[in-house]
């Protein structure tokens, strides 16, 4: 009515010049502290002569816990949202030493000879492996005779088509193997070998694998 008007604007008048974040829910809405200003101004402005109704106080006091109980379930929620990201970290953790297989087609080279994995659907009589820089650039094409099927490696010496040297730097790879028909056999990239070390970014851990560098969640298969 207009009573709870007026007491709106008194606390909103009030309020004005000394404002808390704890009293003012995000979004502009009324926080429990000032709720609970408002229920008590409220009750000491009522007309003795006509008090508030019992069901109408019973409903706001059911209001107030019930802001009460969001906003704890809300500390509570970002609670466990760090002590699971603390979780998760330690578990990370653990990978080290542990020899893995992951899928991923990202290399890095420092300088020294890497091993690109893949693994075959079906046997096939070539391999062709495409290498790229971080520019979207090929940089190499290396092609080998027949590889069975599951895990294969091939070697690239770090050099480009003309024979140089490239940058240190992560690189791409893509790898088509072809049947004695010449037909395509379904290959697939992945990083295998013993993890040394753990990196966080954005949210996400990466498994560092010799050279390379792997998502946890493309983690396929630990030894």
């Amino acid at each position: 009515g207009s009573n709870v008007d007026s007491i709106l604007a008194n606390i909103s008048s009030s309020s004005s010049s000394s404002t808390t974040t704890s009293s003012t829910a995000a979004g502009g809405t009324l926080g429990k502290d000032s709720f609970m200003q408002l229920l008590v101004t409220q009750l000491q402005y009522q007309d003795p002569l006509n008090p508030m109704d019992n069901t109408e106080f019973t409903a706001q006091l059911a209001q107030f816990s019930q802001l009460e109980a969001m906003e704890n379930m809300n500390v509570t929620l970002e609670a466990m949202a760090v002590i699971q990201s603390s979780l998760n970290n330690i578990q990370a953790l653990s990978f080290i030493g542990k020899t893995v297989n992951a899928n991923g087609n990202t290399v890095e080279y420092g300088g020294n000879a890497v091993e690109l994995g893949y693994s075959l659907e079906d046997k096939a009589t070539t391999v062709r492996v495409s290498i790229w820089d971080e520019d979207g650039k090929k940089v190499r094409t290396i092609e080998s005779g027949a590889a069975s099927a599951g895990n294969n490696t091939i070697a690239w010496d770090g050099r480009d088509d003309d024979g140089n040297t490239c940058d240190s730097g992560n690189y791409t790879y893509y790898v088509n193997a072809y049947d004695v028909d010449g037909d395509a056999v379904s290959a697939t990239t992945y990083a295998s070998g013993t993890v040394t070390g753990v990196r966080y970014d954005n949210g996400t851990t990466y498994l560092i694998i010799g050279d390379k560098e792997v998502a946890i969640s493309d983690v396929e298969k630990i030894y």
